[in-house]
């Protein structure tokens, strides 16, 4: 055979067995891009409806004060944001929580309650992608801050009647604390540092960047961790999330932190990875002691949390803010109960409901 013919066929041969491989790989790699993906920003989303609400509030709530709240719709910066606000009086500071990753504003009304009792309004809020607020998509927190950011400034306008006439803003907008749970604690640590209204931060289990969460979570997910995987899982997100992927880390915040007076409180939950918990120390660190606490908790709020667990929970993210962050106005000892509340009809849409829960 000619040597250039033979040429030829071993050419084809290794063209024969390599395209089918390089096709192999590329859908392989696609595959795995879109499957890391949609895993690691999903959000089982779950409905709740206003109607709900007061059914859910635990039998001894409600019974030393009329229990007040509203269900507002908030502008985020695709979609709307379905909350409420506990109404507690105006003037007195203002608590803003952001729940975590596949929960929703309802896990987070026992805490919502207990601030409010301690003298705070209260704004708790479902997460785009989740609860009742729209848009499909989470972000893992890229998109988050700048709805938590639009969430503090929809708070700080929001007015309430006045015993003497007219209407008088709720809360008073240069005593601000923001509480989070994963990706609202990321996107908390973001708005606290950015915004001076914002004096005081818990953060339950708070991550660096979104790359960084996102690695992690590939690893405790799907077991993966290297180069490669990581290198197609930030290409995916970056085209996922229209080119919004990992902009901004907590430590670019640190100087505001610490220049600013500002003060956090770091959760480090036992009933998480040790590399979501080295996350979170790592966090802490960078912020100093001279602006940060870190806590140790056995479980993190990142699921549902009842009886003992919520209450010292509860406690302690209630004592950060009235020890660190702002004097509080505790309810009287004692007081008759108030009369039980009607049910409550579902809302049109974009309409704003009152309701006064006792829990009976």
């Amino acid at each position: 055979m000619p040597p250039r013919r033979k040429k030829t066929r071993v050419i084809f041969l290794y063209l024969k067995i390599f395209i089918p491989a390089i096709v192999v790989t590329i859908v392989a790699a696609v595959g795995y891009t879109v499957y890391a993906v949609n895993a690691i920003t999903k959000s089982n989303r779950t409905l709740l409806s206003i109607k709900d609400f007061p059914k859910k509030l635990p039998d001894n709530w409600g019974k030393v004060v009329s229990f007040t709240w509203k269900e507002v719709q908030i502008s985020g910066t695709s979609g709307t944001l379905n909350g409420w606000v506990f109404i507690r009086g105006a003037g007195l500071p203002g608590i803003v929580i952001t729940h975590g990753l596949g929960s929703s504003r309802a896990d987070m009304m026992d805490l919502g309650y207990r601030l409010w009792e301690r003298g705070y309004n209260v704004l708790v809020y479902d997460l785009r992608a989740h609860g009742e607020s729209t848009n499909l998509v989470t972000t893992l927190g890229a998109s988050e801050k700048k709805d938590l950011a639009a969430a503090v400034e929809f708070f700080k306008t929001f007015k309430v009647p006045s015993p003497k006439g007219g209407v008088v803003p709720l809360i008073d907008p240069n005593r601000i604390g923001l509480y989070g749970v994963n990706v609202g604690a990321y996107a908390s640590l973001m708005v606290g540092g950015e915004n001076d209204s914002v004096k005081a931060v818990v953060a339950d289990m708070p991550y660096n960047s979104v790359r960084e969460f996102a690695h992690l979570r590939a690893r405790d997910l799907l077991g993966l961790d290297n180069f490669i995987t990581n290198g197609l899982l930030d290409i995916g997100l970056q085209i996922s999330q229209g080119g919004i992927y990992d902009t901004g880390s907590v430590r670019s915040q640190v100087a505001n932190y610490q220049s600013k007076g500002k003060s956090v409180a770091v959760l480090i939950a036992e009933n998480k990875s040790k590399n979501l918990q080295k996350a979170a120390m790592e966090v802490a660190l960078a912020l100093g002691p001279s602006v940060c606490e870190q806590t140790n908790i056995p479980k993190s709020r990142d699921i549902p949390l009842a009886g003992k667990d919520a209450d010292l929970y509860n406690e302690r993210v209630c004592s950060f803010f009235a020890q660190r962050g702002f004097p509080v106005i505790p309810l009287p000892d004692a007081a008759p109960s108030p009369a039980p509340a009607p049910p409550v009809a579902p809302p049109a849409a974009g309409k704003e409901v009152d309701g006064k829960g006792t829990g009976q």
